[in-house]
């Protein structure tokens, strides 16, 4: 058993190294090479591959990949769109639970429980394909971080959402007051808990000058940060968020020498590379071929219904900032509904429905096709669409590595 662990390790090393080589030559983004290379390796691979638990992800995996996209997000660039970050990362993740749930619920017959854990699955969005993309033609950095910092706040809030409706479909409903005031809760908790980590590490490190230190407690934030969330009650995937946006234009230009900041550039970039490499092959290989073809007619309606659901979100919330003086470009808008793309969130959260829950076998294969279809065929695509929409815009590409962060 454990040769057979190190063997599969040892392929996915050799994977994600041919698979880089080929994205630095290719327009496709690296993660979505990733994925199908799973995929298609998955009918192969049957039985060898350790199941994917969701505690993996969201304790090991996921506060690896938000905290490096975090530590890069720069704070001139998010204070013009703090308001529609915060529209599209709480209101846009609710609207889209509850327009995927009464979609699904009327068009496919599907339990309104069912239907509402499906909805809160894919209601947060991914955007590591997108910004790899984004960052290798050289959009505008300000939609750069409008995408990057949706993403890593509607995560957070999606898992709280998920988590809420988990509950309250469990035992007893949850009445409406109590809904909100636990998303208040954990949402702003986490944000708080997350900032004041940030500044006690990022004060820290102003009174030190030691490289493998430093680096140390970065890995502190990101891997302390999500459990010490959970174990105050509040989101732990918004405290590494915030932590990380704290050190990283706090803690790393103030606090760190000019080598500290490079090494914790590149620790954070390696990490994040090997763990794209470890998500995003084991969602290709995990999928369920069988569930899926015996449930395409609904994966199809379902994939059109998380498209249109986000379309709404985009479209709808945005057209409430114009009175507020906050535009969005109408094509930003085009690129934030095709760049909505599902990933390990949605995964994680599939994964913590218990395995003899009622109807999983529909809610798994709806999922599971949701995510791989935006990986492949929006994460392909998004930077034709980007080309096309931007052409003043869009300038030479940036000297980049096939960014694992994003």
């Amino acid at each position: 058993m454990i040769q057979t662990g190190v063997g599969l390790f040892v392929a996915l090393l050799v994977a994600a190294a041919v698979t880089a080589w080929i994205a630095r030559r290719t327009s496709l983004p690296y993660v979505t090479l990733l994925a199908a290379l799973g995929a298609a390796a998955s009918p192969l691979l049957d039985g060898r591959v350790p199941r994917i638990d969701h505690t993996l992800i969201l304790f090991v995996l996921l506060p690896g990949l938000l905290f490096e996209a975090a530590l890069g997000l720069e704070w001139r660039h998010l204070r013009g769109h703090l308001a529609a970050i915060a529209l599209l990362a709480t209101a846009g993740v609710v609207l889209t639970t509850a327009v995927i749930a009464g979609l699904g619920h009327l068009a496919l017959g599907l339990p309104l429980a069912t239907a509402v854990l499906f909805g809160a699955a894919v209601a947060p969005t991914d955007p590591v394909a997108v910004v790899a993309t984004f960052r290798r033609i050289g959009v505008p950095a300000r939609l750069l971080a409008l995408v990057e910092a949706e993403s890593l706040v509607n995560d957070g809030t999606g898992v709280v959402v998920f988590g809420i409706a988990l509950a309250a479909l469990g035992s007893a409903p949850l009445l409406p007051q109590a809904a909100v005031l636990d998303f208040a809760r954990l949402t702003l908790g986490g944000l708080a808990l997350g900032a004041l980590a940030g500044l006690a590490l990022s004060l820290i490190t102003r009174r030190i000058d030691d490289p493998e230190v430093e680096m140390t407690l970065t890995a502190l934030a990101a891997y302390g940060g999500y459990p010490l969330g959970q174990w105050l009650h509040v989101s732990g995937i918004l405290c590494v968020v915030a932590a990380g946006v704290v050190i990283g234009n706090v803690g790393r230009p103030q606090g760190m020498s000019p080598a500290t900041q490079a090494a914790v550039t590149t620790l954070w970039s390696y990490l994040a590379f090997l763990l794209n490499a470890v998500v995003f092959v084991l969602i290709g290989a995990t999928v369920p071929w069988r569930v899926l073809a015996t449930h395409l007619p609904l994966v199809g309606v379902g994939v059109a219904l998380a498209l249109a659901a986000r379309a709404l979100a985009v479209y709808g919330l945005f057209a409430l900032l114009h009175p507020l003086g906050r535009p969005i470009s109408l094509r930003w808008q085009h690129l934030l509904v095709w760049g909505g793309l599902r990933g390990a969130v949605a995964l994680a959260l599939l994964l913590s429905i218990a395995p003899g829950a009622r109807g999983l076998g529909t809610v798994r294969a709806l999922v599971y096709g949701v995510v791989l279809t935006s990986i492949l065929v929006q994460g392909s695509t998004v930077g034709w669409l980007a080309r096309r929409l931007l052409p003043d815009l869009i300038h030479a590409p940036r000297p980049a590595v096939p960014s694992p962060s994003a």
